[in-house]
């Protein structure tokens, strides 16, 4: 892998969190057979692997609607929840009240969790070291995102964090983009996106004048069109 960036062309390199950074995969996997046992739930679902998979089916159309900004985040949170439930036979007034509690308890054991995709640290030591600001823009709740910093050891190495829940705008709208760069004073052409989403991370990072990579570890994106990396290792030999 070639050095492709350096301070003095590319002073912002701009993260997203969520499996890219932080082990979202193997967290969540954690937390939701946590809460299948805090709340009974082999009473709706034989197995646990029965309810993770309805909830990771549900969650990920919620998502993709959140991102398109075709629903709420109020709407995202009830109904990741609620709805698996009703599917499996649970009513919906006691789903609805199952979902607010779930809800809440999902987010704080996330939030505690410390697992991190593997070279993330080394990544952003690296680029600290190098001279380079350090961002995150990410699409999520405010109050879990900087719990899952601080827990992971790594809040430290970012100068800036933007988060759409602050702002009401997700990625990949160009106005998260350009808040971005008006908070912590990048320029579009100045600024680096490193993200494992094609469509909100890398799609709105060009859009709005900015570089992109791409980290697919699982090489699901082959024809990406941008630069890609399949480990942060490889991604760390781009910044010189």
């Amino acid at each position: 892998m070639r050095c492709r960036f350096t301070p003095e062309s590319t002073p912002w390199v701009w993260f997203d969190l969520d499996d890219t950074l932080w082990d979202f995969r193997g967290n969540s996997h954690v937390c939701l057979s946590e809460v299948y046992g805090e709340f009974g739930l082999e009473r709706y679902f034989g197995t646990v692997d029965r309810w993770r998979d309805c909830y990771h089916d549900v969650n990920h159309r919620l998502w993709d609607m959140y991102n398109r900004a075709e629903i709420s985040g109020a709407v995202l949170r009830m109904e990741r929840f609620r709805l698996p439930l009703v599917g499996a036979g649970c009513t919906d007034a006691e789903a609805r009240r199952l979902s607010l509690e779930m809800d809440g308890d999902y987010l704080g054991r996330l939030g505690s969790k410390q697992g991190l995709v593997p070279g993330a640290v080394e990544l952003l030591g690296h680029i600290r070291g190098k001279g380079y600001r350090i961002g995150m823009l990410r699409n999520g709740f405010r109050e879990v995102q900087h719990d899952k910093l601080r827990s992971s050891g790594i809040g430290m190495y970012f100068d800036c964090v933007v988060l759409s829940d602050d702002i009401g705008i997700n990625k990949p709208d160009a106005r998260i983009y350009a808040y971005a760069c008006s908070v912590s004073g990048a320029v579009p052409s100045g600024s680096v996106m490193i993200g494992d989403n094609p469509q909100t991370d890398i799609a709105g990072a060009l859009a709005s004048g900015w570089e992109a990579v791409l980290f697919d570890p699982d090489g699901r994106f082959p024809d990406a069109g941008v630069d890609t990396v399949a480990s942060l290792c490889e991604a760390a030999m781009m910044f010189g």
